[in-house]
């Protein structure tokens, strides 16, 4: 399955956002600051999840529409 540059670019951002916390625990830095930028991770994983149920909804109802027609 291939998936959007945008899908694409979201995951590399968690990515990044989970490496900076990496860093900030290896750093030493404030339980704060850490649950601060764990809190956005978990926000964009939740986003990203979002937008792949609507791809997911998108493609069942485009895949019901075809059959319901008849079409290939």
């Amino acid at each position: 399955m291939k998936y959007s540059k945008s899908i694409q670019n979201h995951i590399k951002r968690v990515e990044g956002q989970v490496r900076g916390v990496s860093k900030m625990i290896i750093d030493g830095d404030s339980d704060t600051k850490i649950m601060t930028q764990l809190q956005a991770s978990i926000s964009s994983l939740e986003s990203l999840k979002t937008e792949l149920v609507k791809r997911q909804m998108k493609e069942t109802i485009l895949e019901s529409v075809k059959n319901t027609l008849g079409v290939e």
